[in-house]
Order: C-alpha cells, then sequence, then structure tokens
C-alpha cells in the first residue's frame, strides 16, 4: 500500500501544488510576495508595482487566513462549518449564508458532486494509510450525502445528516477573497495561489506551469499563458492510496460512494471566478469527459483534461494559450 505524505517540511510544501507559477511581469520594481500555509495548503501571495506591496499581501493573507478561521476549516472547532458538522445548527452572517446558497447551486448541476463527502473521506482514510470499506459502510454512506440536508433560513442554518465538507470549493473561493481584496486597495496586478487554486488579476500575462500527473512535484507539461481569470485543477495524484493495482484519490463520486475510478488522471479549469472554477475541476473529474464539457460550458469555462495514457483534451478557447512542454503529451481540441 502506497500514500502520498500528509505533511512536508515547511519550505518543501509550497512546491505541493498542482498548479507552478514560474514567470510573471518583468518590471520587478516595488513588486512583493508573501509564501504562509493556510486551509490545509500552501499559500502564495504577489502584488506588482505597488509601493506598499509587503502590507496588501499580508492583508490578502489575512482575509484568507480569516474565512479559514471563521467559517470553512474542519480543524478549528469554532468555525461555522466544525459548529454545524458538531451541533447540526449555526447563526451565521450575510457572508456565510450567501456563500452556502452558492455552493448548495452549484452542487446541483452535478449528480456527482456532494458538499457532504466528509463521511466518505472519512471511512475511506485517504490521507491515513488508506481502508477498503465494505459494501454495508458504502451505503451507510450514501444515506447520508444528499446535498438537501443542508437548510439555509434567514441567518440560521443547519443539516439533519452527514459530515459537511466544502474542502472541493474553499481553496478557489480563498482565492476570490484575496483578489477581492486587492480590488477593494485598487492593486492593478496581483497573482494568488492557495493548493491547486490560482487567482490572476489584471492585463499582465502571465505564465502558469501545469502540472505532470506523471512526473515530480515541480515537473510542468505545459504552460498557460492567461490574464485575468481563476484556474483549478483537480487530479488523483496527490492525496491517494493505492492497493492490489488499485489507486484510490481523494475525489468521491456521490452517486457510489467510492474514490472515482476513470482514465482521467487531471481536470485544470479557467473561469471567471475561483469557487467556480475549484467547483468544475472537481464536478468534471468525476463527470467524465462528454457531461464535463457541457457543464464547463454552461459556464463559459475552458477546461484542460489529461488522461492516463497522456493524451489531452483542451477546449478551443485555450488553442492558442496552450504550450506543450512535453512532446509525450498529445493534445486534441474538443
Amino acid at each position: 500500500m502506497k500514500k502520498v505524505t500528509k505533511s512536508l517540511p515547511f519550505l518543501a510544501v509550497f512546491l505541493v501544488v498542482f498548479i507552478f507559477i514560474f514567470s510573471l511581469i518583468n518590471d520587478t520594481k516595488n513588486d512583493a510576495s508573501l509564501t504562509n500555509f493556510a486551509m490545509g495548503s500552501p499559500v502564495t501571495i504577489k502584488v506588482y508595482g505597488e509601493k506598499n506591496g509587503d502590507e496588501l499581501c499580508k492583508g490578502a493573507f489575512e482575509r484568507i487566513s480569516f474565512i479559514d478561521k471563521s467559517y470553512l476549516s474542519h480543524d478549528i472547532s469554532t468555525s461555522a462549518v466544525s459548529t454545524l458538522n458538531k451541533d447540526g445548527t449555526v447563526t451565521a452572517d450575510k457572508w456565510f449564508c450567501d456563500y452556502l446558497n452558492e455552493c448548495v447551486g452549484l452542487a446541483e448541476k452535478s449528480d456527482c458532486f456532494t458538499l457532504f463527502c466528509g463521511e466518505m473521506k472519512s471511512l475511506w482514510k485517504i490521507e491515513d494509510g488508506g481502508y477498503i470499506p465494505t459494501d454495508d459502510e458504502i451505503a451507510q454512506t450514501l444515506e447520508n450525502h444528499e446535498n438537501t440536508a443542508l437548510k439555509i433560513d434567514g441567518n440560521t442554518i443547519s443539516i439533519n445528516n452527514g459530515i459537511l465538507d466544502l474542502g472541493a470549493l474553499g481553496k478557489g473561493t480563498a482565492c476570490d477573497e484575496a483578489i477581492e481584496y486587492l480590488k477593494e486597495q485598487n492593486v492593478q496586478n496581483a497573482l494568488v495561489t492557495v493548493g491547486g487554486s490560482v487567482g490572476a488579476m489584471g492585463n499582465e500575462n502571465y505564465k502558469i506551469g501545469i502540472r505532470n500527473p506523471f512526473g515530480g512535484q515541480n515537473d510542468y507539461f505545459a504552460v498557460l499563458n492567461v490574464t485575468d481569470c481563476f484556474i483549478s485543477t483537480s487530479g488523483d495524484y496527490e492525496k491517494y492510496f493505492e492497493k492490489n493495482g488499485v489507486r484510490y484519490s481523494h475525489i468521491f463520486d456521490a452517486r457510489t460512494g467510492t474514490p472515482v475510478q476513470s482514465d482521467i488522471t487531471s481536470v485544470t479549469v479557467v473561469a471567471d471566478n475561483g469557487t467556480l472554477s475549484d467547483f468544475l475541476s472537481t464536478a468534471i473529474f468525476c463527470e467524465g469527459v462528454e457531461k464535463g464539457i457541457s457543464l464547463a460550458e454552461e459556464y463559459n469555462a475552458e477546461v484542460i483534461i489529461v488522461k492516463k495514457d497522456k493524451s489531452v483534451l483542451i477546449t478551443d478557447g485555450l488553442e492558442e494559450k496552450l504550450t506543450i512542454q512535453d512532446n509525450s503529451f498529445v493534445v486534441s481540441v474538443i
């Protein structure tokens, strides 16, 4: 049995991301950057051409940390999500109520996506060595994953079963919040990464390296040139365990209660906001190519799908923006 290491030395953990930023704006005058850790992931914030860049980076990180600690964290007992899972109800402010409504709306778009995968993750012990549950154990989690279990009445939120887990959306949301903060401060150009999600603000051409699913943690197979967008990647090569030649990743299919098994190894989505890109990358990974692309089209999002045979499918909006660096990957436009 093989498992990806759960925790890494602090300096090394910044390499463990799905998307790597390796080339940005040429003019480094008044540029600033901050690296830290939040939401269980490495966080990098870069601000360009601002005299108070260090302060701005700090403020953006504080926004991410606040969202994590106040609302989304599973590790902090006083967060809204932890309180909901413990007590079944919580009184929340407008931001969290609106956010949960947005999450429910997205989740309703995909039968295989659930906001209540917490019990599935716990059962399969993906990050703790792995466990193959019985059919009866899996069936029990299927009874507790319906998104309708979440009720929002004014500022009162309640759940009647299951374990709420917003991990498939939270890192994209963190990028949204950090970029929104920087816009409020009149920043023109900035880049935020939280785990496998990226927020790029401004009209500069950012060059984003797309992780090679078959290589090391700092290997990329392609370069994506983008401006003013959000990018998220979901893959089966970071959090997983293997048993009897089968890989079981942290991405679950709500219809079966089991880790997704398919010919796809990673999905990268370019969208207008981070919550959406994060949702779509997970949902498309679960849905597969045909349904996944249809879902992306509904939101005018662009997609890169990497299959286990190293074939790469991209939507036509990325044809002129993606440059392959590894010729063992074969690209087709869909």
